[in-house]
């Protein structure tokens, strides 16, 4: 099943991820993962005020190359500047005619920013902005955004652990009342990929089924990355699928894994993964 991939990169900006032991790439490395995305027609980015260099990098590769990405980006702590400023400078920097989705970092400041929603809506009507949205974590944020009809897109986790078991009924109706469904953490900051030996001992609890995960890449011989990729392709109420990248070479390794096939007894049997307290599975918490 086709899906839209967007490129992020928080990595460019910060050093990110459970599992990443090396420093964050630099500009030229970023320059060329940005190329590869742009040759394989990935031709949208996630990113964020909060994501370090990550926006001026890319605004310098915008400058540099002449291709223009589809920007969707994040903001928080306006420190009393208004949308609209913020937008025009952000337009001017990234050399964007318009920033594609617009999103709150959080919840928390979706729920106390009435005024910025206001705001948010003005810009779209301005033309500065596509679409508004709204990054979560929980399925109890998820229920008050779906009946949010100024809500355009919804980012949310979504991985072989963060599952359709705890998703599918509330993203099936984000479906119905036409939310756009973008998901993040598939390869959940690379825990997937970490030796188990050496998991925190504060989400010890998910150790038994990380190796579940291990033994069902290793029988159906399709490695994790994969695994991961074509788990979050195959629902139908997905749109949008975010994989962020060290390398152009992860990149290219990405694109093909989705041209392969999960069988649908693989795909089931992770369907029925249980995790619980699911407060364990969202990394802000594993610190």
């Amino acid at each position: 099943m086709s899906k839209t991939i967007i490129l992020g990169t928080v990595q460019f900006g910060i050093k990110y991820g459970i599992n990443n032991h090396s420093d964050k790439p630099t500009d030229s490395q970023v320059f060329e993962i940005l190329e590869t995305a742009w040759e394989n027609s990935v031709n949208t980015l996630d990113t964020a005020d909060a994501y370090g260099d990550a926006i001026r990098i890319i605004s310098a590769y915008h400058r540099y190359s002449g291709n223009l990405f589809n920007i969707n980006t994040k903001f928080k702590n306006l420190d009393g500047i208004s949308i609209n400023s913020k937008l025009k400078s952000d337009l001017i920097s990234l050399h964007c005619p318009q920033i594609n989705t617009l999103f709150f970092h959080s919840y928390a400041e979706y729920k106390n920013s009435n005024h910025i929603l206001l705001e948010l809506l003005k810009a779209k009507e301005d033309g500065l902005i596509s679409s508004i949205g709204v990054s979560i974590y929980s399925n109890e944020e998820l229920l008050h955004v779906i009946n949010d009809f100024n809500i355009d897109v919804i980012q949310l986790p979504f991985n072989l652990l963060d599952n359709d078991f705890q998703r599918a009924k509330l993203l099936k109706i984000a479906k119905e009342k036409r939310k756009k469904i973008q998901v993040r953490s598939v390869f959940l900051q690379g825990l997937f990929f970490m030796n188990t030996k050496k998991v925190p001992e504060k989400i010890a609890v998910l150790k038994p089924w990380l190796e579940k995960i291990d033994r069902l890449s290793e029988l159906s011989n399709i490695s994790k990355e994969s695994l991961c990729l074509l788990y979050a392709s195959s629902h139908e109420y997905i749109d949008e699928i975010i994989i962020g990248v060290d390398t152009h070479s992860q990149l290219i390794t990405n694109l093909n894994s989705l041209k392969l096939f999960l069988p649908d007894l693989l795909k089931k049997e992770i369907d029925q993964i249980s995790i619980s307290p699911s407060s364990i599975l969202y990394p802000p918490n594993w610190s």
